[in-house]
């Protein structure tokens, strides 16, 4: 048979959002856990900044159906946060309606009726968990004032974050929402969350378009243990930018002038709109080069439209293959797109034997800039591949259900995945999230993720009429390329109604070198050895949806058998080919920057957002119920004549 040649190059380029991010951490199934750690990195995102926003006007005097008054059980909540979060959080809290009683009139002292009780700072626990105490319900709901004073608060820079609580509707001014558009419009990086504590439907709608405007996510909480919920997962997620590691490299705007780039992680920044960016990738005669885009854009205004176009020439500007990965997220999700190619080393030609020139495109739609991740890996030669196994089937594999799991924390993509060992876990989703996990399979082994949702033991959430929570688990290899295996059973996608609960798998088959010689997204992916990902994802859903609540889901993870039929490389394995990432250089042959020296997310380095997996856990005794989906629209177009005329595997 046909030898296939690999020195497999990886570029992706992770494009980043206010999202949901998490530090890595080794978990083990018995629950017991290891400060999370990260590989030294030129450019880490910087800290988010988050502003707790709560309403104590006097309709928070009611009672909430947990028998609390709604100022009592707010309280709870964020004491519960507090407590919970590392003393570097960076993190203040805006109370209004506290100190003055309108009488029901919105008076002009009323509606000015706003305090900074804790400044943004490092976190003063023991002060601001007095200033909670202390807060009293009993004026109106000066909401626009209060946002406006609340950007003052974050400061004019970085990553700002604010989460609103409220019960009831604006008082002081016709609509809010109307400032916080102009504010978003003009650029400011800002991320409005909305929980609407037992609220009416003008509430609601208000709050939503609160949320909208500020491009965050409005979430329901009818009672305590809910808004407890939505509290501490929503912290959790504002302090967790997502972040990009990696050597600073810059594409240039002609293939001429592209830098140079090896094996290893860079981090750039990409506009929307703009003409290509190019990179060059030096690489052995014989290489079959991969490359992969992945981005996780925030939601920008009423933007829904994301897409990323990658193509591949020679150096003569010969085509060798392209790809286009574009989402239709009306609902503004944040999940991953991720697009890429193949390009084999089999052959003679320029795109089998020479340098490879790469172009990168962002459509017009989006948040104006957004840092990038690239990651560039090589797979050598290897001789003798007709004396490996052969390719092996998409046989459904799901992971045993054992007890009710140890919880964990996610990421929010591949870089700070949450690495884990086989066993069963359970994590909470709120609406929106797209989580990250990574496990290491080695040649001859096989892998699978299953989701319950809601987990084994809890009570069923009381979902009303056509009201459902759909997730969705993704696969990908370490390269970053997709599985497809849409027709399995147990489904990817799944969606729980609020009756029986749902199910949802995705599985690795047999890591097999020769699984590359199909095409199929089913198998051919699981050619290389390394740490493979899983992503739960939910969709978001309507405000008035009685679906839109945390929900808690069990993990179960399996890796089945024992390693063997391992090539033998003619220098450095795939996964160990992105251990350090040489300094970029550019045209001239100067360098550009200096190097990482650690694979992105390994578990190597400083002990870096290691109390992240603590705040998880310490929360999630106290977090209530999970489901997950998202829903992507991909357009590929992967007919080259790269893969047509040598066989190679694009998926």
């Amino acid at each position: 048979m046909r030898i296939l040649p690999a020195v497999t190059t990886v570029l992706v380029l992770a494009v980043a959002g206010l999202g949901q991010s998490a530090a890595s951490a080794a978990v083990s199934a018995s629950g017991s856990a290891t400060a999370p750690t990260r590989g030294a990195t030129s450019t880490d995102a910087e800290p988010g900044k988050l502003l707790l926003m709560l309403d104590a006007s006097g309709s928070m005097k009611a009672k909430d159906p947990s028998g609390l008054t709604k100022i009592e059980a707010a309280k709870k909540a964020l004491t519960g946060v507090v407590g919970a979060l590392p003393d570097t959080a960076q993190v203040g809290l805006r109370v209004y309606g506290a100190t003055v009683d309108g009488k029901g009139k919105p008076t002009p002292a009323a509606c000015a009726d706003t305090q900074l009780v804790s400044p943004i700072g490092p976190l003063d626990k023991a002060g601001l968990t007095s200033s909670i105490t202390a807060i009293k319900a009993l004026g109106e709901t000066p909401i626009a004032h209060s946002l406006d004073e609340a950007l003052k608060d974050l400061g004019a820079t970085g990553k700002r974050n604010i989460v609103l609580v409220s019960d009831g509707e604006e008082s002081c001014v016709p609509d809010p929402c109307p400032s916080v558009k102009k504010l978003t419009a003009a650029g400011v990086d800002l991320q409005i969350d909305t929980v609407g504590f037992g609220v009416n439907a003008t509430a609601r709608a208000q709050l939503q378009c609160i949320a909208d405007a500020g491009r965050g996510t409005y979430y329901d909480a009818k009672d305590a243990p809910a808004l407890t919920a939505s509290l501490s997962k929503l912290s959790q997620r504002a302090l967790r930018p997502f972040a990009v590691s990696g050597t600073p490299v810059t594409a240039a705007p002609t293939p001429e002038s592209a830098p140079t780039l090896a094996a290893g992680q860079y981090t750039d920044t990409f506009g929307v709109g703009g003409p290509a960016r190019y990179y060059r990738i030096e690489r052995e005669p014989g290489s079959t080069v991969r490359l992969s885009v992945a981005m996780r854009p925030p939601r920008y205004g009423d933007k829904w439209y994301e897409e990323v176009e990658l193509k591949v020439t020679d150096t003569q500007g010969s085509r060798c293959t392209e790809d286009l990965e574009n989402r239709l997220a009306a609902e503004g999700l944040l999940q991953v797109m991720v697009a890429r190619v193949t390009v084999s080393g089999d052959g003679e030609d320029p795109c089998a034997t020479g340098p490879l020139i790469a172009s990168v495109t962002r459509g017009k739609n989006g948040v104006p800039e957004a840092p990038v991740e690239v990651l560039v890996m090589e797979e050598p030669p290897v001789e003798s591949s007709d004396a490996l196994p052969a390719a092996t089937s998409a046989e459904a594999f799901t992971a045993p259900a054992a007890g009710g799991g140890s919880p964990v924390v996610g990421g929010g993509g591949f870089s700070d995945a949450l690495t884990l060992d086989p066993g069963t876990y359970t994590e909470i989703v709120l609406p929106g999230e797209q989580i990250f996990y990574k496990v290491r399979v080695g040649h001859g082994q096989r892998a699978a993720f299953t989701v319950d949702a809601p987990a084994p033991g809890l009570p069923l959430p009381d979902f009303r009429g056509a009201d459902a929570a759909m997730f969705e688990v993704t696969g990908w290899n370490p390269a970053r390329e997709p599985f497809n295996h849409s027709s399995s059973k147990p489904p990817a996608r799944s969606t729980f109604w609020g009756k029986a609960p749902a199910v949802a798998n995705e599985f690795v088959p047999e890591v097999r070198y020769r699984n590359r010689e199909g095409k199929a997204l089913a198998v051919a992916p699981a050619s290389i050895a390394g740490y493979y990902y899983f992503s739960l994802g939910r969709e978001v859903e309507r405000a008035d949806s009685t679906a839109n609540v945390p929900l808690t889901v069990r993990l179960r993870l399996a890796v089945d058998g024992e390693v063997n039929g391992e090539p033998a490389y003619a220098g450095p394995s795939p996964d160990a080919s992105i251990a350090a990432s040489a300094s970029p250089t550019s045209a001239d042959g100067t360098s550009v920057t200096g190097a990482a020296d650690t694979e992105p997310g390994d578990d190597a380095g400083d002990d870096a957002g290691g109390w992240l997996l603590w705040v998880g856990l310490g929360l999630v005794a106290v977090l209530g119920g999970l489901g997950a989906a998202y829903t992507v629209v991909r357009t590929r177009l992967k007919g080259n004549r790269t893969e047509e005329s040598r066989g190679a595997v694009s998926g």
